[in-house]
């Protein structure tokens, strides 16, 4: 049987998933994207949980210097750190995109976005995958 049917392939066409994966809306973790973050300033996102996903790919935009932080936790709460921190730079005005594959699991975990630029950052294009 083929994996695409041939009967509307110019109309819909559904790939084979490599694996569950997770696409998280952090609109509904707080303010995503947050509300603009002042010169030296920085924003932390609350607990989101992972559900015990391994393989992160967390993308951002800010208008400002800075970087792009992701700690994972053992617990829901968002008590017990699981590894240190993940961590890349964020260039002014350039999409940012944070890989974690160093296969710890992990419940939750916090995004922060830091803003070393000497003016107000305004961040946009949050977007995350989580898989196995």
């Amino acid at each position: 049987m083929p994996l695409v049917s041939t009967e509307a392939t110019s109309e819909f066409w559904l790939p084979v998933a490599s694996g569950p994966q997770m696409i998280c809306d952090l609109s509904t973790f707080g303010t995503f994207p947050p509300a603009p973050i002042a010169a030296a300033g920085n924003f932390t996102s609350p607990v989101i949980p992972s559900d015990g996903f391994k393989t992160y790919a967390i993308g951002v935009t800010s208008s400002q210097a800075g970087a792009l932080n992701v700690q994972r936790f053992l617990d829901a709460a968002g008590t017990i750190p699981q590894g240190a921190v993940s961590t890349v730079a964020l260039t002014a005005a350039t999409p940012a995109v944070l890989n974690i594959s160093d296969g710890l699991l992990s419940r939750s975990f916090t995004v922060q976005v830091t803003n070393t630029g000497g003016s107000t950052a305004t961040v946009t294009k949050f977007a995350l995958l989580l898989g196995i």
